[in-house]
């Protein structure tokens, strides 16, 4: 008759025999590391979403020259550099642009209250619900206005052909991370066809990524016309144009894949 095994096994309902913790012990501390490792690795290796914030805990009230041809933006004062003027792209809550609210008030000095959104010296403002748009007494200083108009006044930099990704900007200055690339192409899509500013991501030598807003050859905006070309990679020609503190591409007719 063969004798009973004495090695030691695990049973549920009793104590694990010292052997087996003897055993196991080291087994799961070594396990417990090397999925820690490869959870540092991984996550080094992406690629960072970029320094952008929203700051939703409170509004802010800007003021300044409301232009909304291509798109709505607060053209103002740098209130860090009183020598250098500062533009400030508008959009609506969800993915809506700020063309409804701001219409009224085109070439109007305005007071506008919204929540910043952030990237660099990228800022965005994204419209409060109530009455965010109010005129300036007396239609506000003449002087500043007239320095503020003739800012933001088209000035061609000359031709231009570039590769980059056609991004929404909204998600990509800090609402949404990724705001950019393939996972974020049916969002981009979206926010687009609602007309949120289109922009072109180009990389630099850098590696830093530098967006161009993009507006149709006529001069109104690309939004919806470049919907479906969302996080795809173009080739975009056409003239370059400042206008405030924001670079636009006015696209010639065609556009190519990049």
């Amino acid at each position: 008759m063969n004798e009973p095994s004495k090695k030691p096994f695990f049973v549920g309902y009793l104590d694990m025999p010292v052997q087996l913790k003897r055993f196991y012990l080291p087994v799961v501390l070594l396990l417990g590391a090397f999925v820690a490792l490869a959870g540092y690795t991984i996550a080094s290796q992406q690629k960072s979403a970029g320094p952008a914030v929203w700051l939703t805990d409170a509004t802010e009230t800007i003021s300044g020259l409301l232009v909304v041809d291509p798109y709505p933006v607060l053209h103002r004062i740098d209130p860090d550099n009183p020598q250098r003027n500062e533009s400030i792209l508008l959009v609506n809550q969800g993915k809506i642009s700020a063309d409804d609210f701001a219409r009224p008030f085109q070439n109007k000095m305005v007071s506008i209250t919204g929540y910043p959104i952030l990237r660099g010296r990228w800022r965005m403002h994204e419209l409060a619900s109530e009455q965010p748009i109010k005129a300036a007494e007396d239609g506000g200083n003449k002087a500043l206005r007239s320095r503020l108009a003739a800012s933001a006044k088209p000035i061609s930099l000359g031709a231009v052909s570039l590769n980059g990704e056609v991004a929404d900007s909204k998600c990509f200055l800090g609402v949404m991370k990724p705001g950019a690339g393939s996972v974020h192409k049916a969002c981009a899509e979206v926010c687009l066809l609602g007309g949120i500013p289109a922009m072109l991501l180009v990389r630099g030598e850098d590696d830093k990524k530098y967006g161009y807003m993009l507006i149709q050859p006529d001069g109104s905006s690309a939004s919806k016309s470049l919907s479906k070309r969302a996080a795809d990679d173009l080739e975009i020609s056409g003239e370059l144009q400042q206008r405030g503190d924001l670079l636009y591409i006015k696209m010639a007719e065609s556009v190519r894949s990049g």
